[in-house]
């Protein structure tokens, strides 16, 4: 399922082109919208192939979004090539660039509108996810028991597919594919190190996730390297060193245990 962040942040592009080429820019109310159309496409395509077509789960992703992709890709070189729309861009964002773009005033403060965009929705999931953390929650670790309970398991699962894409959308512009996939999967991992229990998991994996973007990009600066890289890394050594100190933790209990029975 972690794959799935993957599969989307590169099954976008088709719909951001179609945007571009529509409205002649690559961030908009119809980029949104078409490129949000075209992951919840790719969703149903993965699910169709892998629940109609008896595809496995990681076939039907890896077909759906290299796909995608490289038509995203074609598109751009075909018509697309005055777009501020390349490889790199499309790999790492333009987060370096977000503060020079044309501010927006609020109350006399001037903001990127790419914060605010992203400000916006973050209070738009937090909003959904508490109001709908029952129903994800149940619909997500135990399907089968929802549906014997009368709860409607696809709309929850195609619910939550669909904020996945729609975040993605929000963030591809100002932080690429590589930071999508990396901030929907490594600080889950990491917040799976320590707890079991939802509400502290969500709150340790965005903690994780708001304090290495913080760090990372200070360090960025400070070693003048590429800032989306230098985040990724950042957070993937700290959960390097987190399964490192939980394997030394299980081994040291283990061995205590090993002890108070021999003593026994």
């Amino acid at each position: 399922m972690s794959m799935i962040g993957d599969a989307l942040s590169h099954a976008v592009l088709p719909g951001i082109v179609i945007a571009f080429l529509i409205t002649n820019t690559h961030y908009s109310f119809w980029s949104i919208l078409i490129a949000s159309g075209i992951g919840l496409l790719a969703v149903f395509v993965m699910s169709l192939l892998s629940e109609k077509g008896g595809f496995q789960r990681d076939t039907a992703i890896g077909i759906t979004y290299t796909l995608l992709f490289s038509i995203g890709i074609i598109m751009i070189s075909a018509w697309a090539r005055n777009a501020d729309i390349d490889v790199d861009c499309v790999l790492f964002g333009d987060i370096g660039n977000v503060p020079f773009k044309t501010p927006k005033m609020i109350f006399g403060v001037a903001f990127p509108p790419d914060t605010l965009h992203l400000l916006g929705f973050t209070f738009a999931n937090i909003l959904i996810i508490t109001i709908g953390i029952k129903g994800f929650s149940i619909t997500t670790f135990d399907p089968l028991f929802a549906t014997t309970l009368g709860i409607a398991s696809m709309t929850w699962h195609y619910g939550l597919l669909g904020l996945t894409a729609i975040n993605t959308v929000f963030s591809f512009d100002s932080v690429g594919a590589i930071m999508v996939i990396s901030l929907l999967v490594i600080p889950p991992a990491f917040a799976h190190l320590f707890t079991r229990k939802i509400k502290p998991f969500l709150g340790v994996a965005t903690s994780f996730g708001v304090v290495n973007c913080i760090l990372g990009f200070q360090l960025s600066l400070l070693l003048n390297v590429n800032i989306v890289a230098t985040i990724n890394s950042l957070m993937g050594l700290l959960f390097i060193a987190g399964f490192l100190w939980q394997l030394y933790v299980k081994r040291r209990n283990t061995k205590h245990l090993d002890l108070s029975i021999g003593h026994e």
